[in-house]
């Protein structure tokens, strides 16, 4: 028969219990180099209101089982031989030992502390469902995870010398349940030389969850390779399961120790798979990375480039460029602006250069104010950042500056000329064109229309652009059921 052990009462301590199944006896010995063993097909309940102290080892032999309702204090290690996961109760365990201990096997804990400036090292993949609380000590993941439940939240007050060190092969995970929208932060970090707190945030806008899914992060004290001049000796590793359809915003806090080189150079990159793609510019005062309008998860790092070449694709999310602050982004091929439900946003008296080597994508959130200037180019002599001192007019059919919403297929119907222009330009129409009625309509880089003209018998009509700020304009013309659009670009 399987015997259950009730252990009730205010306190026990200092005690080494040993059942025996199918034994008339329980033998307790009070032998201080001993262990609590539960063995095969015996049972051991700790009753809510109570509260259990362990200064010696407890193993739990396959077969034996603890459900913990009450309080467990371990002193020392919990060794777990069960094969499965194994639930120890909807209790509380506080690990509080003055060495560090070891949780071993497959375990499943309601509600865990950890008070241990030693540290706690996990042995075998473990899964929290309910208060994780980091009190002092690390956790020391190895090779094996450490899974949140889905209802699982983090308590205590994470830092150096209280958070995870999932620097191995190990995971920290977290789970969400369906529907979920909003924010948790993954108090991850590492332990070498003086040990340094580096934690995740993701903050969640949509998503897919499925059963059994979760977000993994594991954070290298280390360059990634292929980094160079300015960088972080840090990369993080996000991995997600069962989760699709998710728009997420990612925060990434490192230490200045971690700063190879200029801060202010570096950018949050996504580093793998390839190609690199680069979000925002370091939040220098902070000490954090970001990302915005992720749908995809994947290693993080700092990095200003391979070389002096700035990355093949660059996604700037969730910025405002405000008053007299001028700020410069490049890729070797596309930049993508906004999207996504992100924003950015020029200010007035904000100042912001794009140059591409191929395209620039301005989509939806993308807001320039009057007085804000925002300049696009496209370079295909290798030159990024340095701006060109008057803007270039490219082949529309080798290099396409891409405005969301609009064509930008060059006119059969009509011309504009000068093009470049300092700030007067004429329209001038075909003959079959003059005696119907024309709408023409200019728009600004961001797609705010900035002048709008009917026109019926000229052939030729003269506009102006007088106190625009230079950059790319499209001039459209529609007539009938016919739609083109003609780039314009403004110079001083």
């Amino acid at each position: 028969m399987k015997r259950n052990i009730f252990l009730s009462g205010a306190h026990t301590s200092a005690l080494t219990l040993r059942l025996i199944l199918g034994s008339s006896f329980i033998f307790i010995f009070f032998i201080s180099n001993a262990q609590t063993i539960v063995t095969n097909g015996t049972s051991v309940v700790v009753n809510p209101g109570t509260s259990v102290n362990s200064t010696q080892h407890v193993t739990l032999q396959s077969g034996g089982t603890l459900d913990n309702k009450g309080t467990v204090i371990l002193k020392k290690n919990l060794v777990n031989e069960n094969a499965n996961p194994d639930s120890l109760g909807t209790g509380l365990f506080i690990l509080s030992g003055t060495a560090a201990q070891v949780v071993t096997g497959q375990n499943i804990i309601q509600n865990l502390t950890v008070d241990n400036s030693q540290g706690v090292e996990v042995g075998g993949n473990t899964r929290i469902n309910g208060i994780f609380t980091l009190s002092n000590g690390v956790v020391t993941l190895g090779p094996n995870h450490l899974l949140l439940g889905s209802a699982a939240t983090i308590a205590g007050t994470p830092s150096s010398s209280a958070m995870v060190v999932a620097t191995d092969a190990g995971e920290l995970r977290k789970e969400f349940p369906a529907g979920f929208t909003g924010s948790f932060t993954w108090p991850v970090g590492d332990e070498e030389a003086t040990g340094d707190y580096s934690p995740v945030t993701l903050n969640f806008t949509s998503g897919t969850f499925g059963t059994g899914n979760y977000v993994g992060v594991n954070a290298v004290n280390n360059q990634y390779p292929g980094t160079t001049d300015s960088y972080l000796n840090r990369y993080w590793k996000v991995t997600p399961s069962n989760i699709t359809n998710f728009i997420c915003a990612a925060t990434f806090q490192y230490v200045p120790g971690d700063v190879q080189g200029t801060e202010s150079d570096v950018y949050c990159f996504k580093v793998a798979p390839a190609p690199w793609v680069a979000y925002n510019p370091a939040n220098t005062g902070a000490h954090q990375l970001t990302a915005s309008g992720l749908d995809a998860f994947s290693t993080f790092t700092g990095n200003k480039g391979n070389g002096t070449l700035p990355p093949a694709n660059r996604i700037v999310h969730n910025q405002t460029i405000v008053m007299d602050q001028s700020v410069c982004f490049d890729a070797q091929q596309t930049i993508t602006i906004a999207g996504n439900g992100t924003t950015f946003t020029v200010q007035d008296g904000g100042n912001v250069n794009l140059v591409a080597g191929v395209k620039i994508l301005l989509l939806p959130g993308t807001r320039v104010y009057a007085g804000g200037i925002l300049h696009g180019y496209i370079r295909t002599d290798g030159t990024y950042c340095t701006v060109p001192g008057n803007p270039v007019v490219v082949n529309p059919e080798e290099n396409k500056l891409q405005l969301a919403g609009f064509e930008t297929t060059e006119a059969q119907m009509f011309r504009v000329y000068p093009n470049p222009t300092t700030g007067k330009f004429t329209l001038e129409l075909d003959e079959n064109l003059v005696s119907e009625k024309i709408n023409v309509e200019v728009f600004g880089m961001t797609g705010g229309k900035i002048v709008s003209q009917e026109l019926q018998w000229e052939k030729k009509h003269e506009f102006s652009l007088d106190g625009r700020p230079v950059g790319v304009y499209f001039v459209k013309v529609v007539t009938g059921g016919e739609v083109k659009t003609v780039k314009l670009v403004l110079t001083k």
